[in-house]
């Protein structure tokens, strides 16, 4: 049963219903009253009707009209278990100049709807000449103004999109920048691009695709023509990209290597090119343009294309599967990661960090358990939503088994509320304290204790493996958590203080800082750890050093760090102590992928020395006097900061000499209680 939401109407193709002599002079009596005030006037705003089922939603007819004629809609209510076909619209709500304002009027069964920009555009491309088209799109389908109804629709959003026909992800329009079109074995006519079935490719005795398409074959005088004129570039990228894809389904389906395709390793040199000081070209400049589109940020859209039963990318309109460009990556990724791959995933920007929680997010199952579920929540912290509560809330439909560990969608609840009810739930239900590791912050927020992650901020540090180390050796974790959820008590103990700490310009430690800030950080470090005249463990004060930038691990993660990292380091410690331009570093780290500073060091810790006369590598928001604790169950010490009663959490860090619980009494006993708001 379908039920309109304001005056009955039904997404289908509207009928001109007859009209007689009578109603034609009655409109006409209405207009001549209305003339004098039809400029001071305009249809009112749509009211929505709350909706009756559990499983109801709203569904919208889009009229059809040509690019630049008035939007036009018709809302209706439907129930899941009705099975209505529909499309379901993922996007952002801003333009890609941030721009997210209601400024835009569509009319909805005689109302008016103001939605933003972006959602007018969608709407305007996806809109037929001549048939209605059914869609979900969030801003106009909810009561954005009933933060009840908003919770509610939040826990149907995996069912939304899941029956959906498909999900149509709307980017943008084209970059305006344009570049030379492609040779033609690349650019066929739009007709020829939008369908797989006219590629063609055919194998050389050597093994290799000569990859021709049905356009090699029609093409003639007039469509040579458009080869003079210039086109976006990034509707270049996207129609050579499509091409690639399938010539590397193709070579994948007998059973050959995909990253062979011509196609593909041309792709992999252009996109590298810029980085490795050569040349920009229009297809590196295309895909920078689709890479860094807001859509890739957005924190909801994850699990509407891992739910989805097809996703299809348009920009403008030229249109690319969603699942191209995911196992595209997928095949960057498994290959050998030689410099031009390392520099294309590098170069991917916040599409990667995209990328990597839909990868997760596929291999998830029932059987999610506390790490996958921290791990998840840690990915998703460098993506965006408008409302931070949506930091949460925007994971609950990756996996029934996360409503196990988050709070049903309330609204109404504040941020510090909903981020300590999950932060709570995990630490009751994992017995662990390994939330505290994503609790670093780079700002004091009011009222939130230091222990409760704030999931809309990065990580501040970033340690680069977990469950090897072994500080609090084989310990269980020990606290408990107040009754009014503010403090978090835990046993450890206490075993230095920060003396010493000098820190570069604050940009050296940043995310994503330039090369050149960086470059003075590693020397302020370096600094810091020459100071010392020896060592407690009795190693040399280079070894120490150098471990402790990369607590002790080289850039695959593999612990004990080997002594080839330190002969690595000495190498690259001449060349930053000595008089090379910025520039020349910077090409000998991209150059050198086994090189001490291209995977190893851990940027965002600078280093301090301890009253003990220990190197610890720490948040760059530590201070001198800060504690350096060992907390009962945890595989790493944590900073806390001494207040009147209490500490606050400054975040985790690396104490070269205590890693493998040298520091840890045998008697448990002998821990005491730090209490942590």
């Amino acid at each position: 049963m379908v039920r309109s939401t304001a005056k009955p109407a039904q997404p289908s193709q509207p009928k001109s219903p007859q009209k007689s002599k009578a109603g034609v002079r009655k409109k006409r009596c209405c207009r001549a009253k209305s003339s004098r005030v039809s400029k001071l006037t305009s249809p009112c705003t749509y009211r929505y009707e709350p909706l009756q089922h559990a499983d109801s939603i709203r569904l919208l007819a889009l009229y059809p009209g040509d690019f630049t004629t008035p939007i036009q809609i018709s809302l209706a209510e439907v129930r899941s278990q009705d099975n209505h076909p529909y499309e379901a619209l993922s996007y952002t709500w801003a333009m890609e100049d941030g721009n997210c304002r209601r400024s835009s009027q569509i009319r909805c069964d005689g109302s008016k709807i103001w939605v933003t920009k972006n959602c007018e555009l969608a709407l305007r491309y996806l809109r037929k000449k001549d048939l209605n088209r059914v869609l979900w799109v969030d801003a106009i389908c909810i009561n954005q103004k009933d933060n009840k109804e908003r919770g509610h629709q939040v826990g149907l959003m995996r069912n939304v999109y899941s029956k959906a026909t498909g999900v149509l992800i709307w980017l943008g329009e084209a970059s305006p920048v344009l570049g030379t079109p492609l040779p033609d074995e690349y650019s066929a006519d739009a007709k020829t691009l939008d369908s797989d079935s006219v590629l063609v490719p055919q194998m050389t005795p050597s093994g290799t695709s000569d990859f021709k398409s049905a356009g090699q074959k029609i093409n003639n005088d007039e469509g040579q023509k458009g080869f003079e004129v210039t086109h976006s570039v990034s509707e270049i990228f996207l129609k050579f990209f499509k091409r690639m894809a399938a010539e590397t389904r193709f070579l994948k389906s007998i059973g050959k290597d995909p990253t062979s395709s011509p196609l593909f390793q041309e792709l992999l040199w252009k996109v590298s090119a810029p980085y490795l000081s050569e040349f920009e070209n229009d297809l590196y400049l295309g895909y920078r343009d689709i890479v860094v589109r807001r859509w890739w940020s957005r924190i909801w859209v994850v699990q509407e294309v891992v739910v989805a039963k097809s996703a299809t990318l348009l920009c403008s309109r030229q249109t690319m599967n969603y699942n191209d460009f995911f196992d595209w990556y997928r095949l960057l990724c498994n290959s050998s990661l030689d410099l031009r791959t390392t520099m294309v995933l590098n170069s991917l920007d916040i599409a990667e960090h995209h990328l990597c929680a839909v990868t997760i997010a596929w291999k998830m199952d029932n059987n999610l358990g506390p790490p996958l579920f921290l791990g998840t929540l840690s990915r998703f912290r460098h993506l965006t939503a408008s409302n931070p509560l949506d930091n949460i809330f925007g994971v609950l439909g990756l996996s029934d088994e996360i409503k196990s560990f988050i709070p049903v969608p309330d609204y109404n609840k504040t941020v510090t509320e909903v981020y300590t009810d999950v932060a709570k739930c995990f630490l009751i239900q994992s017995k662990s304290l390994d939330i505290l590791t994503e609790a670093a912050s780079t700002t004091l927020v009011l009222n939130h204790p230091s222990w409760v992650p704030y999931w809309s901020n990065p990580k501040v540090i970033y340690n680069p493996i977990g469950g090897v180390f072994k500080t609090a050796r084989n310990s269980e974790a020990i606290f408990a958590v107040s009754s009014d959820n503010q403090e978090l008590r835990v046993k450890g103990r206490m075993f230095d203080r920060i003396q010493k700490l000098q820190l570069a310009d604050l940009r050296a430690y940043a995310n994503k800082s330039y090369f050149e800030h960086r470059i003075k950080g590693w020397r302020a470090s370096c600094d810091m750890g020459f100071s010392l005249p020896n060592y407690p463990t009795g190693e040399a004060v280079e070894e120490a050093l150098w471990r402790t930038l990369c607590w002790n691990s080289d850039s695959q993660n593999r612990y004990p760090a080997s002594e080839k990292i330190g002969e690595s380091f000495r190498e690259w410690y001449r060349i930053l102590t000595s008089n090379v331009t910025v520039d020349n570093i910077e090409r000998l780290m991209r150059t050198e992928t086994n090189s001490f500073p291209h995977g190893a060091l851990i940027s965002t810790s600078p280093l301090c020395t301890t009253a003990n006369g220990y190197l610890a590598a720490v948040p760059y928001t530590a201070e001198v006097g800060d504690c350096i604790t060992i907390l009962a169950g945890r595989d790493h010490p944590f900073v806390l900061r001494p207040t009147r009663d209490h500490y606050r959490l400054v975040g985790p860090c690396y104490v070269h000499g205590i890693m493998n619980g040298e520091a840890f009494p045998d008697n448990l006993d002998e821990l005491e209680w730090f209490s942590i708001r």
